[in-house]
């Protein structure tokens, strides 16, 4: 029986999963109701909205959570005002409701990691709510705004398709994120039951095979009886034949040329040899019936089993497809919070075409529509006055369509701003050293236009909350690229620009390329191969120090895809017995390729993709594993790792193995933070990168360090706290870049400073980068690293 801790474990598990739907669906009506104030269902959903955050309230007192309980209640006497017309929906409002329901869910996920909660955090939080009613009570008085008002108001106006409710479906998740459990249909599990019904008849029908090979086995051994018997015959005979005389058996015969001695085979003998040639004839016959039939049944077998195991593979999948609108939904709030921050006025239409993916996918997906959108309002939509100039509505507009086509989904997120700067992105590209004058000459505008996705690429000159860190774009290109998909940018000054992605459905399957690095066979998905070319010693070239080889006239960097991997150790490009080597061209779009010799070519294969697991979920170049037909497990290889690591790969060509003995230079890079647990978290993750790391607790010290490195190969990067004692990040920066021996020396900030003034003085003193804490990656902090040392 279970005791009352378990039964309450059970009930807040529950909750979870409860608490999630409600926030979301508080959150999706309240915007719902904030951009349409005056619609005239509106008595009903305010009585959806105080439904909702009652019975949050209620579930969490029920599972003992009550710091969640009194915010709920806080926001459920907010909407009861609402409804009795003492106070009205505004944007201050609003806020606050939406910060709250983010504090319920961090709460939330401290209670379930057994942390302690922050009750200041949760009295400050109802006072917030307190005091915001008091506000709303007194806008409740004044005059409404007219449409004449509000048609240029910053703030985002969301229209959705038919297809897209505003209101959570059924049984329907209303966050990916935010899901561990699947609601499924009664008769979608009457269906996985019956296939698994199936299943288990071709597990039967493959244990009767076995009792079936089983007795095949069996069927010689009358035979091998019956040969022991007449085997010391066959022997005589054949010596007799030979004219050689037996002088022993012993399992096997031995012969001599001796007096004769021995017995010679009579007649009945013969015809003993004779019945025993008519038996083994006879089983012969049997056999090869048998196995006919066994071959056939077999067979038929197989086939049942591929069509109920793709059957039930296709259903299984299909329970893991959410709809699209599931990340739609907090689409919404991010284009609501970003006009509102940059003071822009912006319709976004959303459009999900009823399509589904895999909830993998989804995940992905949130994170570079959120870019996207934010980029969109942010760099392409202009402020009304500029759009009015212009001769555009003053509110701008913003698309986000999806569409499904076989097993794969397009998405295009659209806007009818300024579009993309070509000149301030040659600019740019020119000033990064990324092309030269030559270069943008020839270059063609969809070459242009794809440096945006470039890591650390940014045309603003000032940093952001938003942007001008020149990570989004690069975000977004990395995350699809290793979902084997492909993004298009399109863009006409003045009009606006268009992305358009194109992913798979589900990531649980893929058509691979089978190749081998020395012993090793790994697969690349087909998606990420340009095309497969044979290079010879002659097809290949150095340009600016950099192994190429031509594809289309066009040069491209040649690497040696087991030297990258760390498993080649300076293997050459042409053994002596090779006069030809097959390269992988690898990469997306029309730059960023490069060229991978590999050792051999196995062939194409369909692939079952198996996810690492925790620590391996990332591990340089390999993003997933699959398991042959021979039982071999196969590393599946990261594209997006490959082709940004090839980039850095300077290496002459040559004819037979290089002299490994020179050993490389490690970079050196000093940490300075005054927390311990910041610095050992840093050090762990550049040192596991292949950096070697130097920590200091302040800035004096960071300072001793870069001088005393100095005369000992020197320092190759500076990461930093800003407030530290001593000398803070900012005076460390200063002091730096005011040395004529390190005032080149590149400096990342990463600091819990986020305010605006902050970063402004980062860009002042001469930081090279700015990383916020609160939204430390390690990838982000690697991929800065990379880009400047």
């Amino acid at each position: 029986m279970e005791n009352d801790d378990e039964i309450m474990a059970q009930v807040f598990a529950a909750f979870c999963e409860e608490q999630a739907e409600h926030r979301a669906t508080i959150a999706s009506l309240l915007l719902e109701l904030e951009q349409q104030p005056d619609r005239s269902d509106g008595r009903e959903v305010l009585d959806h909205l105080f439904r909702a955050a009652h019975s949050l309230k209620g579930g969490a007192r029920a599972a003992g959570a009550p710091a969640v309980e009194r915010i709920a209640h806080a926001i459920e006497d907010l909407f009861a005002a609402v409804r009795q017309q003492h106070a009205r929906i505004v944007p201050a409002l609003c806020d606050t409701i939406y910060i709250a329901l983010d504090v319920i869910g961090r709460l939330v996920e401290r209670q379930a990691a057994g942390q302690p909660v922050d009750e200041h955090l949760v009295d400050v939080m109802v006072d917030r709510l307190r005091a915001v009613l008091t506000l709303s009570t007194i806008d409740a008085t004044l005059p409404e705004h007219t449409a004449d008002d509000t048609a240029t108001e910053p703030g985002v106006r969301v229209a959705v398709s038919p297809g897209l409710s505003l209101h959570p479906r059924d049984g329907a998740p209303t966050s990916s994120r935010d899901v561990t459990t699947v609601r499924l249909a009664v008769d979608v599990l009457d269906t996985l039951l019956n296939d698994v019904g199936e299943l288990m008849t071709g597990a039967m029908r493959i244990r009767e095979r076995l009792r079936q090979a089983q007795e095949m086995a069996g069927m010689p051994v009358r035979w091998k009886r019956r040969w022991r018997q007449v085997r010391p015959i066959a022997v005589r005979s054949r010596a007799q034949q030979n004219g050689d005389h037996l002088i022993g058996y012993d399992g096997g015969a031995q012969y001599a040329t001796l007096a004769p001695s021995q017995p010679t085979v009579n007649r009945q003998e013969v015809q003993t040899l004779a019945d025993a040639l008519v038996q083994a004839a006879d089983l012969i016959d049997d056999i090869e019936q048998w196995m006919s039939r066994f071959v056939h049944d077999l067979n038929a077998d197989q086939g049942l089993l591929t069509s109920v195991t793709d059957r039930l593979h296709a259903h299984i999948r299909r329970t893991r497809m959410l709809p699209l609108h599931t990340i739609f939904q907090s689409l919404r709030r991010v284009a609501r919070d970003t006009s509102r921050s940059t003071g822009k006025a912006v319709d976004v239409v959303l459009d999900d075409g009823n399509a589904e993916a895999d909830r993998q996918v989804l995940d992905v997906l949130r994170d570079v529509l959120t870019h996207l959108l934010r980029n969109a309002i942010d760099h392409g939509i202009e402020d009304p006055d500029t759009r009015q100039q212009q001769g555009k509505p003053a509110r701008g507009q913003v698309h986000v369509a999806a569409s499904v086509t076989g097993d794969w989904l397009t998405i295009e997120v659209a806007d009818d701003g300024a579009g993309l700067d070509d000149e301030a992105i040659r600019r740019r590209a020119l000033e990064l050293g990324l092309l030269t004058v030559t270069d943008l000459e020839h270059a063609r505008p969809g070459d242009i236009h794809h440096l945006i996705f470039l890591p650390g690429f940014s045309t603003r000159s000032s940093v952001s909350h938003l942007s001008g860190r020149g990570v989004g774009l690069d975000i977004v290109h990395s995350h699809i690229e290793r979902m084997q998909g492909r993004i298009q940018v399109q863009s006409a000054p003045g009009q606006g620009c268009r992305f358009v992605l194109t992913v798979p459905v589900s990531l649980t399957s893929s058509h691979g390329l089978l190749f081998k690095l020395g012993t090793q066979i790994c697969a690349i998905p087909l998606e990420s191969i340009q095309r497969i070319i044979s290079v010879a010693p002659d097809d290949v070239h150095t340009l600016e120090g950099r192994t190429v080889v031509l594809v289309d006239q066009r040069p491209i960097a040649l690497i040696h895809l087991a030297d990258l991997a760390g498993a080649g150790g300076g293997a050459a490009f042409f053994p002596d017995s090779r006069g030809r080597r097959q390269a992988l061209v690898l990469g997306s779009g029309n730059e960023r390729l490069i060229a991978c010799i590999v050792d051999d070519i196995v062939g194409e294969q369909e692939l079952v993709v198996h996810r690492l697991p925790f620590p391996l979920r990332r591990v340089q170049f390999i993003a997933a594993a699959a398991i042959l037909p021979d039982g071999v497990v196969a590393p599946i290889l990261d594209t997006v790792d490959i082709v940004r690591a090839a980039a850095a790969v300077r290496r002459p060509v040559t004819p037979s193995p290089v002299d490994t003995g020179a050993q490389r230079r490690t970079p050196q890079i000093v940490v300075a933070d005054d927390s311990l647990t910041t610095r050992m978290l840093e050090k762990n993750i550049l040192e596991m990168a292949g950096y070697r790391v130097h920590l200091a607790t302040d800035g004096v010290e960071a300072l001793d360090l870069v001088r005393s490195l100095a005369s000992n190969g020197g320092c190759d990067l500076v990461i930093s706290d800003v407030d530290m004692p001593r000398l803070n990040g900012f005076e460390l920066t200063e002091k730096l870049r005011a040395s004529e021996r390190f005032k080149h020396l590149p400096v990342v900030l990463v600091t819990s400073l986020d305010a605006p003034e902050h970063r402004e003085r980062g860009v002042a003193v001469g930081a090279d980068a700015y990383i916020i804490k609160r939204a430390f990656d390690q990838q982000t902090l690697l991929d800065t690293v990379a880009r400047l040392i």
